[in-house]
Order: C-alpha cells, then sequence, then structure tokens
C-alpha cells in the first residue's frame, strides 16, 4: 500500500473517531441534561403541547418546559 493512501485512511479513520466520541458525548449530556419529566410525572409528546394528557381530567395539559422535556402538569382553571 502506498504511504498517501495509508495517510489518507489514517485520517478517514481519525476523523470517524472523533466524530463517535463527540456523538456519544453530547448523547450523555443530554441524558444529563434532564430532557425528562420528574419522577411520577407523566411524559408527552411536542405535538401535544396545550393538549389534556388524560380526557378524564382537563386540568392536566401536556406542557414544554425549558429541560426541552415534555411533561403532564395539572393548571388549575
Amino acid at each position: 500500500m502506498k504511504l498517501r493512501t495509508m495517510l489518507r485512511a489514517g485520517s478517514v479513520l481519525a476523523v470517524i473517531f472523533v466524530a463517535t466520541v463527540g456523538m456519544r458525548a453530547l448523547q450523555a449530556e443530554a441524558a444529563r441534561a434532564g430532557n425528562h419529566c420528574s419522577h411520577g410525572i407523566k411524559t408527552c409528546t411536542a405535538s401535544q403541547v396545550g393538549q389534556p394528557c388524560d380526557p378524564n381530567n382537563l386540568n392536566v395539559i401536556c406542557s414544554a418546559q425549558a429541560d426541552g422535556s415534555y411533561c403532564c402538569l395539572a393548571y388549575a382553571h
């Protein structure tokens, strides 16, 4: 194998390795930073924001949180 080809292959592998490590770090940071509701609080989706989470209890509304999560929270009328 030529030296140029070996260097090119090595640099490609290095870029893949760095990208993989970076992606794993971002995923771990997102898991630690939140993106979840407190224990006992039901989660919901972004498309449900502003809608009742439970049709039998219209006071529990899906709400977007500052950490990027969506949680079902009780609101008083």
